[in-house]
């Protein structure tokens, strides 16, 4: 009887063990996974996930990019975002999305590729409810934004629109879905040779204003003093 006793005791315990360990090695992946390097608990997490993402990951993660990106005056160029909705167009794994999440009213992150947008809902996961609940991934394709006539109050779109096939038609969509008094902020790579960006030909600001005003766009300055290696645009 004793004998029986202590091996229920042991197992018991053994259990215990077993639970606590558990807890504390789920605790710490959950905290790991919003902090310091992301790319490589998402390698640790997901082993499927490609190299050629993994690259991408540690591209949009550039701890760089941030001394000649300047987020924040970025973000400023789209004025008071309190009560507003935004549409970050191409917003990759959240470079703009998550700051401008505490400011605005809704944050629409819209990409082509799913597995940015699934990076952004795990990392939402590790945020206050209310914080999380502004933003909302939207997935679209490479021809249009996947924006609803005045759906928005600005729209930002950074390093996106070099890609674009037909520039033109894709701003006439995103004017649309301005409502009135809205602002598109544009941030892409000046022409030349420069360390970042793509190395194909690049669009020129001149370019670039053509193109918005044949969209419909009334209002359009360039800032081209601000950033080392882009122009923004502002258009309404």
């Amino acid at each position: 009887m004793k004998n029986k006793l202590f091996l229920t005791l042991v197992s018991a315990f053994y259990c215990l063990c077993l639970y606590s360990c558990k807890e504390k090695n789920n605790s710490s992946t959950k905290n790991a996974f919003f902090y310091k390097d992301s790319t490589a608990v998402i390698n640790e997490e997901i082993p499927q996930v490609s190299k050629d993402f993994n690259f991408e990951l540690n591209v949009q993660a550039d701890p760089e990019r941030g001394s000649w990106q300047n987020p924040d005056l970025v973000i400023k160029k789209l004025g008071d975002l309190s009560g507003k909705i935004i549409a970050d167009i191409g917003s990759g794994t959240g470079y703009f999305t998550f700051p401008i999440s505490r400011m605005a009213k809704k944050v629409l992150a819209i990409d082509i590729e799913q597995r940015y947008l699934d990076y952004i809902e795990d990392r939402k996961l590790e945020l206050p409810v209310e914080q999380a609940d502004v933003i909302e991934t939207r997935l679209t394709v490479a021809n249009e934004p996947n924006l609803h006539t005045d759906e928005v109050d600005a729209v930002l779109m950074v390093n996106v629109f070099y890609y674009l096939n037909d520039r033109p038609a894709y701003m006439k969509i995103v004017n649309n879905a301005l409502r009135k008094d809205g602002i598109l902020v544009l941030v892409d790579f000046k022409p030349g040779d420069i360390p970042v960006g793509p190395s194909g030909e690049k669009v020129s600001p001149k370019e670039a204003i053509e193109i918005l005003k044949s969209a419909g766009f009334k209002e359009v300055d360039v800032d081209s003093e601000s950033l080392q290696y882009q122009y923004i645009i502002s258009a309404k």
